[in-house]
């Protein structure tokens, strides 16, 4: 009985002990600090520098949404997103019967949205990504601008497109829209209509928010029923050199500047345009010989996010400026003493937490404005995350504003109202002091979504004295796919806002 007892003990020891280093691991990131297993100390006189890198291009043309529309920023100015994108054939060398008559021609391109209730009535919707809700007029044109998948100056590489050839691409538009759409405006309602089935009928199809706008007849007659057994429609290839895109331009019709962006869903298969159309083998059929049928239009692999940024400013001074789309990131150096760092190396601390707390510059960015949720972290010279990131047990792949909340803090507010980003980086900083590792520059952006890094090309500026392997060769793609800013303060700031690296360490015995 005694030896049972004492198992007893041992065991429930065991399971204490457990549940007591989960909720260590589990508080890791709030409270460790205060947490008395550790008694950790704290070290923020590291020596760290902080730059303001404007954006001067971004590759475009590998994105999984695109914007459009208008947005206007209390700090950074105004800008506007068009779209060029090829189209694709629902299948090539299409045939529309003896005697085809088009019904109609219908653009639609689903918005990001999600369900929120649900009656009698049908689904109620939340749309995601919209900003402002001011109509606008959309102009579409026909490039005459051939988009390249390969690169023949590159060694055939992929192509890349850049979201500051707007000129270029405008210089190849039809003189003439060949359509305009008027009051365009995102709505959250879901939408009712038809699509043929196998047997030849209309089926009534309820969908997610979506865009749905009937274009122009007789100009799909002439592109598309019109070639019918030509050699403009017996590839995808021809086609698409054939017509060489669609250019979507946003027109503001106010003598001021509006917010009014959409980011579109361009990648999924219910973004196309449907030609709707009757046909029968006979040349005065019965309604019993009509044939209803739907042909399609998608959008094609090559799909390029352009700006116009003539009225969009990028400040200089001692704060750090974060611009979405087209717009700024910065730059940041850790010890950048080597003496001191070559002291912290001899320490052999224990690291048990280091981050970066960023307070947002209260006196230029209001209550009010649309100010990002997280910001983004990122290994400059290697072009990859951290491992901070990659071992973030917090990760969530369905909910990325709640994904990673250990590494990349969200927006938050301190007792006294002031509002600030907190970003983790022990890993990155214990590699560096106990293991050698390279101290890289990292780069630091908004973003709408953390789960996603997907690399893109980009040149910004002040980079030209930069050591050759250090300079900045890649953004994550979602800094280009919101409009979001802030303005946050740099390590010259007055000591209660001023940025530091918090390194808390536990010394050796």
């Amino acid at each position: 009985m005694k030896k049972i007892g004492r198992l007893t003990l041992l065991l429930l020891g065991v399971v204490l002990i457990t549940i007591s280093c989960e909720d260590d691991f589990a508080e890791a990131g709030s409270d460790l600090v205060n947490n008395n297993n550790f008694n950790a100390l704290l070290y923020d006189a590291s020596q760290l520098e902080v730059a303001t890198k404007p954006l001067v291009k971004m590759q475009s043309n590998s994105l999984n949404s695109y914007s459009l529309g208008f947005y206007t920023d209390q700090v950074y100015g105004n800008y506007s997103a068009s779209i060029l994108t090829q189209l694709r054939l629902q299948n090539p060398d299409p045939g529309f019967g003896a005697y085809p008559e088009l019904d109609s021609v219908v653009l639609s391109i689903p918005y990001y949205s999600k369900p929120i209730s649900q009656d009698e009535t049908g689904t109620q919707y939340k749309l995601d990504s919209i900003y402002g809700n001011v109509p606008i007029n959309l102009e579409l044109y026909r490039s005459n601008y051939f988009l390249r998948s390969e690169d023949p100056e590159n060694d055939y590489a992929p192509q890349a497109y850049y979201s500051n050839q707007r000129d270029l691409f405008e210089s190849y538009l039809d003189a003439q829209p060949f359509d305009t759409i008027v009051n365009f405006q995102p709505s959250a309602a879901e939408v009712r209509f038809r699509k043929v089935n196998s047997r030849g009928e209309f089926d009534t199809i309820v969908a997610s928010p979506r865009t749905r706008i009937k274009l122009p007849l007789q100009y799909f007659k002439e592109l598309i029923f019109d070639k019918e057994g030509q050699p403009e429609l017996l590839s995808n290839s021809n086609f698409q050199n054939f017509f060489r895109g669609l250019y979507i331009k946003p027109v503001n019709t106010l003598e001021t500047p509006i917010t009014a962006l959409s980011l579109l869903n361009l990648r999924s298969e219910e973004a196309k345009i449907s030609l709707y159309f009757n046909t029968s083998d006979v040349q005065d059929p019965s309604d019993e010989e009509l044939q209803q049928k739907e042909y399609e239009l998608y959008f094609g692999s090559n799909i390029v996010n352009v700006f116009n940024t003539e009225d969009q400013t990028i400040p200089t001074g001692n704060e750090i400026y974060l611009k979405g789309g087209q717009g700024s990131m910065a730059t940041i150096d850790l010890f950048t003493d080597p003496a001191e760092l070559e002291t912290l190396r001899a320490s052999e601390w224990l690291i048990n937490e280091a981050n970066l707390t960023f307070y947002v510059d209260e006196n230029q960015i209001s209550e009010d404005h649309n100010q990002p949720q997280r910001l983004f972290v990122y290994d400059i010279k290697n072009n990859k995350v951290l491992q901070d990131y990659t071992f973030d047990i917090s990760a969530n792949d369905n909910n990325p504003l709640k994904s990673r909340l250990i590494h990349l803090g969200r927006l938050d507010k301190d007792n006294n109202g002031k509002r600030f980003y907190k970003l983790k980086l022990t890993s990155y900083v214990s590699d560096i002091i106990n293991k050698d590792s390279t101290n890289t520059r990292l780069g630091l952006t908004v973003s709408n979504n953390v789960n996603i890094f997907n690399p893109l090309k980009a040149e910004v500026e002040g980079e030209e004295n930069i050591e050759e392997g250090s300079q900045i060769e890649v953004i994550p793609s979602p800094i280009l796919l919101t409009p979001q800013s802030t303005v946050l303060y740099g390590p010259d700031a007055p000591e209660a806002n001023r940025l530091k690296l918090n390194i808390y360490y536990t010394e050796p015995n």
